[in-house]
């Protein structure tokens, strides 16, 4: 209570937590007996660091996905973040033989027409998130939805799992399935010119950015034992980017590959992989931004990755409330009125 009360009210640190705490002891005390006042910045620091990441992130799931329905053709993304300052510089060069430890890194299911983290894992690194797909996939009632992910997913295996689960896919192609990616790529290079491709164009940030989306029927095109061995595909897509920087005139140019058990619909495909990307921009970025998560310190045991789950389900909170105002201005007026508060953490009806 007291952790998420401060967290919502845009408190990061131990210290920031405790001040937090002594502030507003006479409210929190309407909704738990605090019997021995606020705890020390290190006892906090302890206890997180000693809670079962697992268990934190089944509670977490439970949680998230009360009452949470998903119309069919919801796109869930699939995506990892490292958490860089949840150890040093230091440990994550040296090997673990030599006392080193890799920074924390948590895999996440995210809802981007609903702004929810739907579920949060622990991976011991960015290597392990393929073997962490698949609890994820077992966390969520996914039938009828669309699951994205990078190449990372792109195992047999997991498109296999996403299949059987009624739900369909759309992965990022790259070199780890070298097979698939070589015949893909002669796919396109093949493609008739004659037909039209999808193209989009945006302009933000100083760059003007043009997409150009070509998509075929992988039955057309590619072996039947290699589309047998993908279960459910039926779409390759290629996205050409080319970005235009104001200032300098540079241009530059990107090709990316992905596989789809979905139609080959361009514009639907494209929509997709355009909102795929969400996860980075409305969720990593602000919790970067808004709680630095990026930038904390949080390096003993387990604490970064209990934080973690504890920033998501504050950023949860924080984006189901439903006054159109920034996260940034929800945050202060939280940390200002309690009753603002109490409509974040739903103790109000």
């Amino acid at each position: 209570m007291l952790s998420i009360s401060a967290v919502v009210s845009g408190c990061t640190e131990w210290g920031e937590i405790v001040d937090f705490g002594e502030d507003k002891l006479a409210w929190l005390r309407q909704y738990r007996p605090f019997d021995n006042g606020i705890p020390a910045h290190d006892t906090l620091n302890r206890v997180m660091s000693l809670i079962s990441p697992s268990t934190f992130s089944d509670m977490f799931v439970l949680w998230a996905n009360r009452n949470l329905k998903l119309d069919s053709g919801t796109l869930v993304s699939i995506d990892g973040k490292r958490l860089r300052g949840s150890a040093t510089k230091e440990e994550q060069q040296l090997p673990r033989s030599s006392g080193g430890k890799s920074a924390a890194h948590l895999l996440e299911a995210w809802c981007n027409d609903l702004s929810v983290c739907m579920s949060v894992r622990q991976v011991e690194s960015k290597t392990n998130e393929i073997k962490v797909v698949p609890s994820i996939l077992d966390d969520l009632a996914l039938e009828g939805c669309v699951i994205s992910m990078d190449a990372m997913g792109c195992q047999k295996d997991i498109v296999k799992k996403i299949c059987e689960g009624k739900a369909d896919y759309l992965i990022g192609l790259k070199g780890n399935q070298s097979t698939l990616a070589s015949a893909v790529q002669q796919a396109f290079t093949a493609f008739d010119a004659k037909k039209q491709p999808l193209t989009e164009q945006n302009t933000g940030h100083g760059r003007i950015e043009e997409r150009t989306c070509r998509v075929i029927k992988a039955q057309d095109v590619l072996q039947e034992a290699l589309t047998k061995e993908w279960t459910g595909l039926n779409a390759i897509i290629e996205i050409e980017y080319e970005r235009a920087v104001v200032a300098s005139a540079r241009i530059e140019k990107e090709k990316r590959y992905y596989i789809s058990s979905l139609q080959p619909d361009a514009q639907q495909l494209a929509t997709y992989i355009r909102n795929h990307w969400g996860i980075e921009n409305r969720l990593h970025y602000m919790l970067d931004v808004y709680w630095g998560e990026d930038e904390s310190k949080k390096q003993v045991a387990y604490a970064a990755t209990n934080f973690g789950i504890l920033l998501r389900i504050a950023h949860n909170l924080v984006k189901l409330h439903p006054e159109k105002i920034s996260v940034k201005r929800k945050l202060k007026r939280a940390d200002r009125s309690d009753s603002y508060r109490e409509q974040i953490l739903r103790l109000q009806t």
